[in-house]
């Protein structure tokens, strides 16, 4: 199984300082898909998405409300190619109801201990539309 982790690309202010250090939430989420999946990141504000790139499963980790429009152009365009998206993040806690109409499964709150039972759904064919 091949998961592309995708951190989506936000517009930066005049003058904001730029940090290019990996973003916490999708470390955290790495350390918690399991050692057999193949897991692919992509840092959108550093790296280009390559769509033609097989994936069985695409999980938006989004931290802020700004980046949501990238990440549902991006999730919009796997969905047309038949990935199914999964989102989490605390934009998505904040924005749920409007994520999930770009989502196939929506993960709200922490990952730790809990993505393991993601993993199962998917493998089963039965991936839930929220995970709470």
């Amino acid at each position: 199984m091949k998961i592309k982790l995708v951190f989506p690309f936000w517009s930066k202010l005049e003058h904001q300082t730029e940090f290019h250090l990996p973003p916490h939430g999708p470390v955290v989420f790495a350390a918690e898909v399991p050692e057999e999946v193949d897991l692919q990141f992509v840092d959108a504000n550093l790296q280009k998405i390559d769509y033609d790139d097989h994936v069985d499963l695409v999980a938006m980790s989004v931290l802020l409300t700004c980046q949501l429009p990238h990440a549902f152009e991006i999730a919009d365009r796997y969905r047309k190619l038949n990935v199914p998206v999964i989102f989490g993040g605390i934009a998505v806690m904040l924005h749920a109801g409007e994520v999930s109409r770009h989502a196939d499964a929506v993960f709200l709150g922490e990952v730790e201990g809990r993505f393991e039972a993601v993993i199962q759904d998917f493998k089963a064919g039965r991936l839930k539309k929220v995970y709470n």
